[in-house]
């Protein structure tokens, strides 16, 4: 749940040494976004390099070498991304309050020169007043879709789905709206399970129950009958 920007990067028919010069690239450009935190280029080749478990520190890494049909697997054994062979990575963190997030290339396939990544950043709660507030936010936001537009110029970007539609609108006020609306509606969903929980004896953790102005948050919430398209 959480506004969310998803995207997937390919790259055909390519040897190992043109996979690293994108990726390179795309480091390189990355070094000129001023990103609180950017991680070194990941290089791993050979297999089982992808065997993994929450502890892993390249967790984050390896997450986005998994191709899509490989999620429902890995989040069901915990250990390995059966069929990665071969990456190169690097991972990003736009600022407080959202997901590390990793680009790069990988193969899934022995002998194939077929490459992919598929990754996520979730960019909501950096609108959390503790977190810096809505001008953080849209900076963080602007983050991540900028490294999206310098994959779509080296030629990596396969697909991209911003909820918000920002990437296409460019306008700061829908993208204000839309993460408001995203944070009523959360807000209001996660309220309701806190209490179901609670009535049974458990409790509830998740990010909007740390604002300050939650409950205003969700007492706004209570009255929306459905969610935001964003908040899916």
């Amino acid at each position: 749940m959480g506004l969310a920007i998803s995207y997937t990067l390919a790259l055909a028919d390519a040897s190992p040494e043109e996979a690293r010069r994108r990726i390179v690239a795309l480091h390189q450009g990355a070094t000129r976004l001023n990103l609180p935190e950017l991680g070194p280029l990941i290089e791993l080749q050979g297999e089982g390099i992808c065997r993994t478990d929450a502890d892993d520190p390249l967790f984050c890494v390896k997450q986005g070498a998994m191709s899509v049909e490989d999620y429902d697997a890995f989040f069901r054994n915990r250990k390995a991304i059966p069929n990665c062979r071969q990456l190169v990575a690097f991972t990003v963190f736009p600022g407080e309050g959202c997901h590390h997030c990793s680009f790069g290339l990988a193969i899934h396939a022995e002998g194939s020169q077929q490459w992919q990544w598929h990754d996520f950043c979730k960019t909501q709660y950096a609108s959390s007043p503790e977190n810096g507030g809505l001008a953080h936010f849209i900076r963080c936001h602007q983050q991540v879709l900028a490294l999206l537009d310098l994959c779509e110029e080296l030629g990596l970007l396969a697909s991209a789905d911003d909820p918000s539609g920002y990437r296409d609108h460019h306008d700061l006020d829908q993208l204000v709206s839309c993460v408001s609306d995203a944070n009523v509606f959360t807000a209001a969903a996660i309220g309701g399970l806190k209490d179901a929980l609670e009535t049974r004896g458990y409790s509830a953790e998740a990010p909007i129950l740390k604002r300050a102005d939650f409950e205003h948050l969700e007492a706004q919430g209570r009255l929306q009958t459905s969610p935001p398209a964003s908040a899916n």
